[in-house]
């Protein structure tokens, strides 16, 4: 995987629109309002195994003081040790799975080709010999792949197999990893904002993105938000926002804490309501 490739589609990553949190509900006339659940946040930072000198070490990001998911990419130079090290360190660790353009697939409307399961499924073994103590996984870049329903059911069979939940990149509206993932019965949420644009990575944009995130998952209960490891503003952001956003009474949570089965929404195409309304961020270029 070329770092030209790579380092451009980190950029591509825009932010979804959000809603003004929903009021609590309404108590019985005369007594105390119900107390409203916590919202909760899950953090999930993409692509570790693949670090530049001039990116945040890994090492702070190990720092980072609350639940967090890191999506280990497979077949990179430090796969493995990022693996380790997250586990080490007492985070979440998920696959962070490449479909096309890394993988050069056939992707029919109809049915998915013997071509195509050999070389997802040789990816998919690589990544689970070399990304140890995985439990998820989610999706980098795949912005075809994922729209292609054949490919993604017979995906989630072997994400299914291990047991593992599955997180939904949301590269495209068109997406129906998602709803592949809940026919299978496989827990799953959808990812509600990327933390960084393609010109637009300043920590200050990133705390405007996750306050978005907050936002949604204090109106919807719980949101997923993806971020990357290369940027050293989206690190800063993190370690300042997260423990005044704990002051405020949101709760972060790892991956798994809010994923779920059955919790898509009639008339969404298979995406649960607080993601089925945001615009996807923009292709990847």
């Amino acid at each position: 995987m070329r770092h030209a490739i790579l380092t451009c589609a980190l950029l591509c990553a825009c932010a979804a629109g959000a809603r003004a949190a929903a009021k609590p509900p309404k108590g019985r006339p005369g007594a105390p309002a119900a107390a409203k659940a916590p919202a909760r946040l899950a953090v999930v930072i993409d692509d570790f195994g693949l670090t530049y000198p001039s990116n945040p070490p890994d090492e702070l990001w190990m720092q980072l003081d609350f639940p967090i998911t890191f999506a280990i990419m497979p077949d990179s130079p430090r796969t493995r040790q990022a693996a380790e090290a997250a586990r080490r360190a007492g985070k979440e660790v998920i696959i962070h799975f490449p479909f096309d353009p890394f993988l050069t697939l056939d992707l029919r409307p109809d049915s998915v080709t013997e071509g195509d399961k050999k070389k997802v499924r040789s990816l998919w073994e690589r990544a689970l010999k070399t990304i140890p103590g995985a439990v998820g996984a989610n999706t980098h870049r795949s912005y075809k792949a994922t729209r292609n329903r054949p490919l993604m059911k017979w995906f989630m069979g072997l994400v299914k197999e291990q047991g593992f939940f599955f997180v939904d990149s949301f590269v495209s509206t068109k997406t129906v990893a998602f709803d592949e993932a809940q026919r299978a019965g496989i827990p799953s949420a959808v990812n509600r904002i990327f933390l960084e644009e393609v010109k637009r990575r300043k920590k200050a944009d990133c705390r405007r993105w996750l306050g978005t995130a907050v936002s949604s998952a204090r109106k919807n209960g719980s949101a997923v938000v993806i971020g990357h490891h290369y940027f050293r503003e989206t690190y800063d952001c993190l370690r300042e926002a997260v423990p005044e956003l704990r002051q405020k009474g949101v709760e972060f949570v790892f991956a798994s804490q809010v994923v779920r089965v059955s919790g898509a929404q009639p008339g969404t195409g298979g995406l649960p309501a607080a993601a089925s309304g945001s615009p996807a961020p923009a292709r990847a270029r």
